[in-house]
């Protein structure tokens, strides 16, 4: 999840039980941690588009350390 996904799950989860979901801090500051929305992982990353890939070189290894982590949680669900 982006920043953009990130504010408007917040939104949504707002909406149903009157808090954000996700802390509305930097996403670099948070995307170690274990963040649930009842039982379902919520977990915050860049979404790395366009140009912007080449770029920012320290996001897209987050970004690819992110999705690393997110293969190894499903290949582990029973």
């Amino acid at each position: 999840m982006g920043d953009v996904a990130k504010k408007a799950f917040n939104l949504l989860a707002k909406k149903k039980t009157g808090k954000n979901a996700v802390p509305s801090i930097s996403t670099y500051k948070i995307r170690h941690s274990e963040i649930y929305y009842g039982s379902v992982r919520v977990m915050p990353s860049y979404m790395m588009t366009g140009g912007n890939i080449l770029i920012e070189k320290s996001k897209f290894e987050m970004a690819s350390e992110d999705i690393a982590l997110m293969a190894k949680l499903i290949r582990e669900q029973p």
